[in-house]
């Protein structure tokens, strides 16, 4: 199985021009080595979240091209694996998340990983639920930073992105050029304090083209289907992606939009994913009884 390295093979922006480091056949396996959104440089608690080189941040490993794939296509990119580098980091800066005006200095937690739990305080550890922060594909035009989410997948931060599931994504360019890092051992949704619990590691990816009528990026997952929109404010991010979710159930049950708007707008979940990042990401879950059968059997034809 292809095996590809960090942090030499890898990048720190989404963009056409970067040329691939490795090419995996549609359906074929392969292992992304990662390094945790800090790019390692914060390796005890002495070191300070203001200490670190941000050109350096949610550095990914790729991009990685994946033969056969022209623009258009809509695939599947299965996280089959991940496994967690111990420790993981949590750095508070002033600023930092949605209460950063009550944090009054930098300070730096190194949390190690034992026994599946994350000490993230003496007396206090948490199970891990391993994600993936940043996920996506090589987007239309332009060069678009990693701390970014957008159509092209990006710094989605949601934690659904975990072993098991799938990012849904639109290919712009021929071989999709796909990148991967920012892994967490654990976040919760909206990523209120600004960070998860950051950790290098490895994830094992494997990528399908699909028939799929949704235009945004999607999580396909145990529960069911979370269509994921990123906008400046948070009603649009939840907007766009309900429009996109309508869209699906419309095609899916034969309805017309009216009725799928009804049917949407009383079994879908509004949900958020992450408050933090240049772009606020919202997701509207689709619950998997209403999914159609071709896409939760892999098979997807959505």
């Amino acid at each position: 199985m292809l095996r590809i390295s960090a942090p030499q093979d890898s990048v720190t922006s989404f963009s056409p021009a970067h040329p691939p480091v490795a090419s995996v056949a549609l359906g074929e396996s392969f292992q992304c080595a990662t390094v945790d959104c800090y790019a390692g440089q914060i390796t005890t608690s002495q070191v300070l979240r203001p200490h670190v080189d941000m050109s350096e941040f949610n550095r990914a490993t790729g991009p990685v091209e994946i033969v056969g794939v022209q623009p258009g296509d809509t695939l599947r990119i299965e996280i089959e694996r991940i496994s967690l580098h111990s420790p993981g980091v949590m750095a508070l800066s002033p600023g930092l998340g949605i209460l950063g005006e009550q944090i009054t200095a930098p300070e730096t937690r190194i949390v190690p990983i034992e026994d599946n739990r994350a000490r993230i305080a003496d007396a206090v550890s948490v199970p891990v639920e391993p994600m993936v922060g940043v996920l996506g594909l090589a987007p239309e035009s332009g060069d678009i930073p990693n701390a970014w989410p957008g159509n092209h997948g990006g710094n989605l931060d949601t934690r659904l992105l975990g072993e098991g599931s799938a990012l849904i994504v639109r290919a712009s360019h021929a071989g999709a050029l796909v990148c991967v890092g920012d892994l967490h051992a654990l976040q919760g949704d909206g990523e209120l304090g600004g960070t998860g619990i950051e950790i290098g590691g490895e994830v094992q990816l494997r990528v399908e083209r699909i028939s799929y009528h949704g235009a945004l990026p999607a999580v396909l997952h145990p529960g069911g289907l979370s269509v994921l929109g990123s906008a400046e404010c948070l009603e649009e991010a939840i907007r766009i992606a309900f429009d996109d979710a309508v869209q699906l159930m419309a095609a899916w049950h034969s309805l017309t939009w009216n009725d799928a708007y009804r049917l949407a707008s009383v079994v879908s979940r509004a949900e958020v994913s992450q408050l933090v990042n240049p772009l606020k990401t919202a997701r509207i879950t689709i619950p998997a009884e209403w999914l159609p059968p071709a896409l939760l059997g892999g098979s997807a034809h959505g």
